[in-house]
């Protein structure tokens, strides 16, 4: 069977111990059936901390699925302190389990073709697209039948859409959720019908619409303010990212309680001039989500909309984690500069910080299918978003 990928894919390469934020760590990592065959009749190495009598002893069934047990720190008890992997320094690579050899690598196997790409929550990933300067991505040949090829028709369109860089992401993500609610009315979605939608003259007249449609940037921090910490609660209660999420929760919950609206104003206007720094990176990140979460096999156009959502609401939170790390450091800087008469510079946005929230975020909304519909249901009146509320989260 056919398989294409992004022209990036093949430039990855694992970091190993210099990674920031290892997938060893904080994280279900799961043992497949056959490696779990194989792990039953292994002995663990003997510079591993605590020795047990098999590699399958120190795994555990989790939620139904097979998994490596982490120790009290959430650690993979594979992980050396050299940040290495033990097994593989005994072994090598063919002892890992299927989930260790393809992360951060995912394919989607469609009727006549596969499709590779490689996930945001790596943070060797985010630095690939960080020194590319555009990432392309592959085209699908009509050999599907009709209905399926105007599925990747639209994906196609809208990644196309993503590639006018002198309009803001956030202003695409809009453009991008109405047409798919428009195409959605349709008795019936052709090739004819999908381009009308997505041509200069549509875009432009919709465009135009869009602008004209005020957003409180108050309203949409405070909503992403609650979307933020709706997503890390049960994360925080497993003590997971912890480092990462209770300086911003902290600070997230001091702006439930109160602000200053006008200084708020001032410190997101701030904000949002220095964060276009990273629009190049964030539009990589879009282009990427899209082309490998928007359609699945077994899709429908009603499920790239919620696929959307996902992605919306991933790039608003993150976005936000970043706000809230640039509104806590401000605001330490503003003390120091009163109390001791000095300045710092808080200029520019520390790439670090971009990179390990779009890491951490999107490894915690890395959510199934299922599950993705199940938090919809629970958290929202509607699966299905009005172009209202999408709008508001993504903000601008």
């Amino acid at each position: 069977m056919k398989r294409i990928r992004p022209d990036y894919y093949d430039k990855f390469t694992c970091i190993a111990d210099q990674c920031p934020t290892t997938c060893c760590q904080e994280w279900k990592i799961a043992v497949d059936d056959e490696t779990l065959r194989r792990w039953k009749m292994m002995t663990p190495p003997d510079t591993l901390r605590r020795q047990r009598t098999h590699l399958s002893d120190y795994t555990v069934k989790k939620e139904g699925v097979r998994v490596i047990r982490l120790e009290e720190d959430h650690r993979c008890p594979f992980l050396a302190d050299d940040k290495l992997c033990c097994l593989v320094s005994a072994y090598g690579d063919s002892v890992l389990s299927e989930t260790c050899t393809v992360f951060p690598r995912e394919v989607h196997a469609f009727a006549d073709h596969e499709e590779e790409t490689l996930m945001p929550c790596c943070p060797a990933v985010i630095d690939l697209w960080k020194e590319s300067e555009s990432i392309v991505f592959p085209k699908v040949a009509q050999e599907s039948g009709e209905d399926w090829f105007n599925l990747f028709r639209i994906r196609e369109m809208l990644l196309l859409l993503f590639k006018e860089e002198s309009v803001p992401v956030e202003e695409l993500i809009k453009e991008a959720f109405y047409i798919l609610l428009e195409l959605d009315k349709q008795d019936e979605v052709t090739e004819r019908v999908i381009d009308d939608y997505f041509s200069a003259k549509s875009v432009a007249k919709l465009r135009d619409a869009i602008a004209e449609i005020p957003v409180d940037v108050l309203d949409t921090m405070d909503e992403c303010n609650e979307l933020l910490q709706d997503l890390s609660v049960n994360y925080r209660k497993e003590g997971l990212y912890t480092k990462y999420l209770d300086p911003v929760i902290a600070q997230a919950e001091k702006l439930s309680e109160t602000y200053e609206e006008e200084s708020m104003r001032e410190a997101l206007e701030q904000f949002g001039k220095k964060f276009t720094a990273y629009e190049p990176l964030m539009r990589k990140f879009l282009q990427n989500e899209i082309y490998s979460d928007l359609l699945v096999p077994d899709g429908s156009l009603d499920g790239m909309i919620v696929a959307l959502q996902w992605i919306a609401m991933e790039y608003a939170v993150i976005r936000h984690a970043v706000f809230l790390c640039y509104y806590r450091k401000e605001n330490e800087v503003s003390q120091h500069i009163v109390s001791e008469g000095e300045s710092e510079d808080v200029s520019t946005i520390p790439y670090e910080i971009v990179r390990d929230y779009l890491v951490v975020i999107t490894r915690m909304t890395g959510y199934e299918e299922e599950d993705i519909y199940e938090y919809l249901e629970n958290s929202f009146e509607s699966v299905q978003w009005e172009w209202g509320y999408f709008a508001l989260i993504v903000g601008r």
